[in-house]
């Protein structure tokens, strides 16, 4: 049932790219990227690599071949980084690839030809541990953001569920939550990847922070951003007038909305914080996941969300699972249905040749035995051609 929702998002209607906000947004990312030197065209030019670094253009023959995210870029449309031993390539390489993988190229047609005046569709990206689902969902958002589309991008929604350091009643609404620290770190990202739009979005009505503070009708959405940064007793609150904001005006046309959630399996699980009186807290008692939850509806029109399921930081749920029934729980697939679900498997063999060949070709691989075919078979053994594992097993040698 859920695959043929696909027949359904692949119609032929083609998206209208004469919007003022996300066209002006297009360009700004534009000219951040041509003031990056490094370029593909200075590399020798490789069967693991492509010069088209526009993730609009990759298409099937891409797959498999590494694409360069200028280092500037990355800066803005990560500013959150991306995950730890990944960035931890990027700093010893100096540079930034991403490989071509077919689970993003699906997606990226999907979302060429969808039809933005239906509500939105909900993809949910899933696999085994270390195959890549977290990279896919970052090429989706590098696509997103080189399209002019206004990205709302969670990176890790597990952390807003376990060890939070601070916890404190809502002064809007007493059963809830806020969490004032990750709420503020995440606006100040969000601000970040989206400073241009913030100017042109205007709040369709008065918000009240307290009795001598409040953001009047018709001011820049940038106002309730600063709002959160600098009262971070508001953060939460000002999260949620955001994403409502962002809600409510997408559907009207002038910008293209993403909702990115890396580990979209945590609004739906269990906590490990606790209350004063040291009775659990439910993930609906949080302010931050309360409004989240929200956007996971299809109830609006005018982008799309995007997420992945997580067996990294899922809790109390066996280490094997990564179905979405089985990570989802029946609340939350119940909540995310329909959905197109996109299976994102190990390395291909294609794409296992490419990446050994980057890391050969990156020096990454330094053990004489592991530059022979036998020492690549066993690497190929050893990992299962896993990406996370190969990484692992390369990392030391």
């Amino acid at each position: 049932m859920l695959r043929s929702l696909k027949g359904l998002v692949c119609s032929p209607l083609k998206l209208d790219h004469g919007f003022a906000l996300h066209t002006a947004a297009r360009d700004r990312l534009s000219a951040v990227v041509s003031q990056d030197v490094q370029t593909p065209a200075e590399r020798p030019r490789a069967v693991f690599y492509t010069s088209e670094d526009d993730p609009a253009k990759h298409a099937e023959h891409h797959e498999g071949r590494h694409y360069s995210i200028p280092l500037e870029e990355m800066k803005v449309v990560f500013p959150h980084g991306l995950p730890g031993r990944f960035q931890q390539q990027i700093k010893t390489f100096n540079e930034a690839y991403l490989m071509v993988r077919k689970p993003a190229l699906e997606l990226f047609t999907y979302l060429k030809n969808s039809n933005f005046a239906h509500p939105a569709v909900r993809y949910v990206i899933y696999g085994e541990r270390g195959t890549g689902k977290t990279m896919t969902l970052c090429h989706v958002v590098h696509f997103c953001a080189r399209q002019g589309w206004l990205v709302l991008h969670i990176p890790d929604a597990h952390l807003w569920v376990k060890n939070c350091r601070e916890l404190l009643q809502s002064s809007y609404n007493k059963d809830r939550l806020d969490q004032p620290l990750q709420a503020s770190f995440w606006l100040k990202n969000f601000k970040t990847s989206n400073e241009r739009f913030l100017n042109e979005i205007k709040t369709q009505k008065k918000y009240v922070w307290g009795k001598r503070e409040s953001t009047e009708e018709g001011k820049p959405l940038g106002e309730v951003v600063e709002q959160g940064l600098s009262r971070v007793r508001n953060a939460s609150d000002a999260v949620g007038v955001v994403l409502k904001e962002l809600k409510q005006q997408c559907r009207l046309g002038s910008f293209r909305l993403l909702v990115a959630v890396d580990g979209v399996n945590a609004l739906w699980g269990r906590t490990t914080l606790k209350k004063e009186d040291k009775s659990p807290v439910s993930p609906e008692e949080l302010t931050l996941v309360y409004n989240l939850r929200k956007m996971m509806m299809n109830d609006w029109n005018g982008g799309a969300v995007v997420t992945t399921l997580s067996q990294t930081g899922s809790l109390f749920k066996p280490s094997s699972a990564y179905l979405p029934q089985e990570l989802l729980g029946k609340e939350g697939f119940d909540a995310l249905d329909p959905f197109v679900p996109i299976p994102v498997p190990n390395y291909s063999p294609r794409e296992f040749e490419s990446c050994y060949s980057y890391y050969l070709d990156r020096r990454w691989l330094q053990h004489e035995k592991a530059r022979t075919e036998d020492g690549k078979e066993e690497l190929r053994f050893l990992s299962g051609s896993n990406p996370r594992q190969l990484e692992r097993l390369a990392a030391p040698l």
